[in-house]
């Protein structure tokens, strides 16, 4: 099947990029000209106590039915949810008719720090600063939980003190020269949509001025060489865009984050981030040929005579050191990544198991044995996270459809031995450059499923459950409204841990809720997110109603806390794509460290960064 458009909505902030967008050829490859300038996706398009676009927002009608308001994603918005009411007053039992009203700004705003000398040395090179105070607020946070619970009902203690928009590579050195000659702290910022704290400023022992870098106004696309196939693209280059203007040439990056519309290619660098198409082309790092990277005692090229040469293999990888470190060594200035051919078909395969463990069987087998060589993606939701999927069902319930769903449900149950509540939902992304083989991709992945008692579900719930991450953002901002809290980790273990760790941290997360005397139980759920021969990565959503409890923030803490410490003990991963570490798993990442690691760590931060000017505080 030909591939929907996913990057429609880009197109809006495009309008500007002439001479390169028209015709889609696959063999006639186009060449971008120097310099060529992305559209900035800027704070004010969006909400300032939410996630996403002030556009985009869930509403419930009089008849109960939900809806994504907006036009932003083609997948989701403007479409009637009907079911979705009924769960979620089952789950979490909230109250549509009782609103927790969010203040309308935030209640209290520092004055901000002003190091004259520094003000002084950079407002002269026309660099664009900022001391106002929205400005400000906009870059003092990401989007957790926390963070935007914290906007809504609470405060900040410290903001940075001024924001400051570099538009290139030699304003961000002397920005980054004068923070170090008088001791300014610096923040950088891509697209705001970290989901570990790692944008809030430290408040302890932190008396400086701390400035925001938003990178975003450094958005040019440097070079694009079709002979080698690479792409040069300044830092601040909101990812979406430039994947749509690649795939307008008939080329692709292959990496898809979840954050795509709003991250930066620095911020996923800085993250080592990767996107649900990462079993085709690789992780988000893999991709990186080039970088330039501004320190305080320098900048770092990985390479000096060429940006688009295949892996240099001498010595150790200083762009390894690098990627992952959080904002916490120096600041990404300019990327160069690898290309890959557009694939110009796309299909979505998605199948029923009668339990959790039957549908990691199946997954096992498909990525230890190479079912199919154009794998891109692959999920598995378990039977709680199961009941939301089927609540963004958009089909209209009538006589005839119920009737069909409980004749469905029979057979299911008397010979597919498919039971509500224990069932399990897997989704396989395919991509294709040829058309007449995608069939039988999708004739193999079945016949292997079948072998675990899968039973085929269609291309629609598929695509459903790659795409439905769009939405819950906006969906936990929504029931936030209504006294209900949730959040989510990421981890990742070995195939034979699978179960064992689930098992655990759902306990964990259960046991913790009840003592803080949370009711009803919370809802968890659980969804393999990324194969890989040794293992899967693992996403816990948890949510719980709040109406009741006099310090939910505490309580989502302590959940959070326990729920990384069993992780750990369980023998998984302090964290997985995307989330990074930040603040707000530092500790259990510190723990999961070696004493050697911990002081190489160390002493590159002391290195790189004897002052600590890169002062957010975060991973150490």
């Amino acid at each position: 099947m030909s591939e929907e458009n996913p990057y429609s909505n880009a197109s809006r902030r495009l309008e500007n990029i002439a001479g390169h967008l028209n015709g889609t050829g696959y063999k006639e490859w186009r060449t971008l000209s120097p310099s060529q300038t992305l559209a900035v996706c800027t704070n004010r398009e969006r909400k300032w106590n939410g996630y996403g676009y002030k556009d985009t927002f869930f509403r419930f009608d009089d008849e109960g039915t939900a809806s994504l308001l907006g036009n932003r994603f083609e997948h989701f918005s403007s479409k009637e949810y009907h079911e979705l009411r009924p769960w979620l007053e089952q789950t979490l039992r909230i109250n549509l008719k009782t609103l927790c009203r969010a203040q309308p700004t935030m209640v209290e705003i520092h004055s901000p720090e002003v190091n004259h000398d520094f003000y002084d040395t950079i407002k002269p090179q026309g660099i664009i600063i900022s001391f106002a105070e929205q400005d400000r607020l906009l870059h003092g946070h990401g989007i957790s939980t926390i963070e935007i619970y914290k906007l809504r009902y609470g405060n900040f203690i410290r903001l940075p003190d001024a924001v400051i928009w570099p538009e290139s590579h030699e304003q961000v050195e002397i920005i980054v020269k004068a923070a170090q000659k008088f001791n300014v702290g610096c923040i950088p910022y891509g697209g705001g949509t970290n989901y570990v704290d790692a944008l809030e400023c430290p408040v302890e022992e932190e008396k400086r001025m701390i400035v925001s870098l938003d990178m975003r106004h450094m958005n040019r696309i440097l070079s694009l060489n079709n002979e080698n196939m690479s792409v040069t693209v300044e830092a601040g280059a909101i990812a979406k865009d430039l994947e749509m203007v690649l795939r307008k040439l008939g080329y692709s990056l292959g990496w898809n984050a979840e954050s795509i519309e709003f991250s930066t290619v620095g911020g996923l660098a800085a993250l080592r981030s990767s996107g649900l198409r990462r079993s085709m082309y690789g992780d988000f790092e893999n991709s990186i040929i080039n970088m330039k990277f501004v320190t305080p005692i320098g900048t770092i090229k990985q390479s000096s005579h060429s940006t688009s040469s295949p892996p240099i293999y001498s010595g150790p990888d200083i762009t390894n050191l690098l990627l992952g470190s959080e904002g916490t060594l120096g600041v990404i200035t300019e990327l160069t990544f690898k290309l890959h051919y557009l694939a110009p078909y796309r299909h979505y395969i998605s199948m029923y198991f009668p339990s959790f463990h039957q549908g990691l069987l199946f997954l096992r087998e498909i990525a230890q044995k190479k079912i199919v060589n154009n794998l891109s993606g692959a999920r598995l939701i378990d039977e709680t996270g199961l009941q939301l999927v089927h609540g963004f069902n958009t089909a209209t319930p009538t006589i005839t459809t119920v009737f069909k769903e409980v004749l469905k449900k029979y057979y299911w149950k008397k010979f597919k031995k498919l039971e509500t509540g224990k069932m399990c939902l897997a989704a396989i992304l395919i991509d294709g450059y040829d058309s007449s083989k995608m069939e039988v991709y999708e004739k193999r992945i079945l016949n292997v499923g079948e072998n675990y008692g899968g039973v085929n579900s269609g291309y629609d719930l598929g695509e459903r459950m790659f795409f439905m991450s769009q939405g819950l953002p906006y969906l936990r901002d929504f029931l936030m409204d209504y006294y209900a809290i949730s959040d989510y980790l990421d981890t990742s273990t070995s195939w034979s841990n699978i179960e064992t760790l689930v098992d655990k941290v759902k306990e964990a997360i259960v046991t913790t809720c009840r003592a803080q005397n949370v009711r009803p139980k919370p809802y968890i759920a659980v969804r393999v997110d990324h194969l890989y021969e040794t293992g899967v990565s693992l996403t816990f959503t948890y949510g719980f109603n709040c109406r009741n409890l006099a310090d939910p923030l505490g309580i989502l803490r302590r959940v959070d806390q326990v729920a990384l410490v069993e992780i750990l003990r369980s023998n998984g991963s302090v964290s997985h794509f995307p989330t990074g570490i930040g603040k707000r798993k530092k500790e259990s990442f510190i723990e999961s460290l070696s004493e050697p690691a911990i002081e190489i760590m160390k002493n590159v931060k002391k290195t790189l960064d004897p002052t600590n000017i890169f002062c957010s505080q975060n991973l150490l």
